[in-house]
């Protein structure tokens, strides 16, 4: 169960707080003014932490791409699209498109692997 503190007893006692967050393998919370203002958490968790936020905005990103695609197939405009392949091409460039609008607008990052 997580350890609360209040921000002026962390300040005063950084080393026991991450002593206390290694040992126990829990989180403190440090509060301002009575109200939780930050978490200290052992770098491993965060770590957790940061993989499932990353695999969640790409959860969201898949589904916006498969909803684009989608929107492609049923737009009834698209009457001289004569094959899958043309469908599929189309919804192709939408959704390097739709990815492109993301990266810059910052809400998508790809790392080098």
């Amino acid at each position: 169960m997580p350890k609360t503190v209040s921000a002026s007893e962390a300040k005063n006692k950084l080393g026991a707080v991450l002593s206390w967050v290694r040992d126990n393998q829990d989180e403190v919370i440090i509060e301002s003014h009575g109200e939780p203002a930050v978490v200290v958490m052992s770098f491993a968790e965060y770590e957790k932490m940061k993989t499932l936020k990353e695999q969640e905005r790409r959860k969201q990103a898949l589904q916006k791409l498969r909803a684009l695609r989608e929107q492609v197939r049923a737009n009834k405009s698209n009457r001289d699209i004569t094959s899958e392949e043309q469908a599929l091409q189309i919804a192709d460039e939408f959704s390097r498109a739709a990815m492109d609008d993301l990266v810059d607008k910052g809400k998508v990052r790809f790392e080098a692997e």
